[in-house]
């Protein structure tokens, strides 16, 4: 089979499947870019028999010569996978020659974290004075004093805190259950806004400990606007979720001595390489600080030759 005439054919063939029409479109794209590609590099064009996992290889490295992100080239090589899967169910050829090729690795971003300084002044912007306002201070004191993630934080009930241990049990990914400790100031918030919680309830059977303005359960998409709301103006960092203070509980607890396996532990990871991710966030910290305060640490000039 002529690899043009078999591209065609799968292009129709994902138009009847249960693919979605951007994913057509992008599969369609890269092959044909790949049949440029080979067109433009193989002496003669090769069947869809004769690709090789060499020619595959070329064709990725000629995205990255081209500038191409990791995450378009990981998309380009499914594409041509699929398409020489579906090759092979036609019996055009006897192997997929893009199976012998790995994906490159995504180079992950660290985590957006808030300074100290940041924190303490997003806890003074919220309006106490207001029930909800006592609300969403008790939020952020809790998630950044414990480092809960926004769900295991909305899934707490009244009566979740214990207050002799000041700590609270919860249910993190795959339904792992870990004890989180709570901080002084996290508690006491927390106790302020209960003595004001009856005023936001509007269902008296509600147990969840944290409500909405209009008094029913806080949900997540309401959490995050609030909380990216709060952040306007403070931080630049682009992430700015409920999740941004419990990157921060971590990084600020690394910055202040901690070990890296009692955070872990606090987190809830599985394994350190989760919370690894930290230790580069503090060290980029501590070489920015370097870089900004130390005489000596920018680069000088060379000398003017004469």
């Amino acid at each position: 089979m002529e690899l043009p005439s078999a591209i065609t054919l799968f292009g129709e063939w994902l138009r009847h499947g249960n693919y979605r029409p951007h994913t057509q479109r992008r599969y369609r794209d890269a092959l044909a870019e790949f049949l440029v590609y080979l067109q433009q590099h193989v002496e003669a064009l090769p069947s869809v028999a004769e690709i090789t996992p060499h020619h595959v290889r070329g064709f990725l490295a000629d995205l990255h010569d081209r500038q191409n992100a990791k995450r378009t080239i990981m998309t380009k090589l499914s594409a041509v996978r699929t398409f020489f899967g579906y090759c092979q169910r036609q019996q055009w050829c006897t192997r997929n020659p893009a199976t012998a090729v790995g994906i490159p690795k995504l180079d992950k971003p660290l985590p957006s974290v808030l300074r100290q300084e940041d924190v303490a002044i997003a806890l003074e912007r919220i309006d106490r004075n207001t029930p909800w306002g006592k609300c969403l201070a008790a939020l952020v004191e809790l998630l950044y004093s414990s480092g809960m993630r926004i769900s295991e934080a909305l899934a707490l009930r009244v009566n979740s805190v214990d207050e002799a241990t000041l700590s609270a049990r919860v249910i993190g990914k795959g339904g792992r259950e870990r004890i989180v400790l709570i901080g002084q100031r996290a508690y006491n918030a927390l106790q302020d806004y209960l003595r004001v919680r009856e005023q936001l309830l509007r269902d008296q059977s509600e147990t969840a400990l944290f409500l909405s303005p209009r008094g029913l359960r806080l949900s997540a998409v309401q959490a995050w606007r609030a909380v990216r709301e709060l952040l306007d103006g403070i931080t630049d960092a682009p992430r700015r979720s409920p999740h941004i203070f419990r990157h921060s509980f971590a990084t600020h607890l690394l910055d202040n001595g901690a070990d890296l396996q009692s955070v872990s532990q606090l987190l809830g990871h599985v394994s350190l390489r989760s919370t690894q991710v930290y230790t580069h966030v503090s060290i980029e910290r501590l070489r920015h600080a370097y870089r900004k305060a130390h005489p000596r640490a920018a680069a000088e000039p060379p000398p003017k030759r004469r």
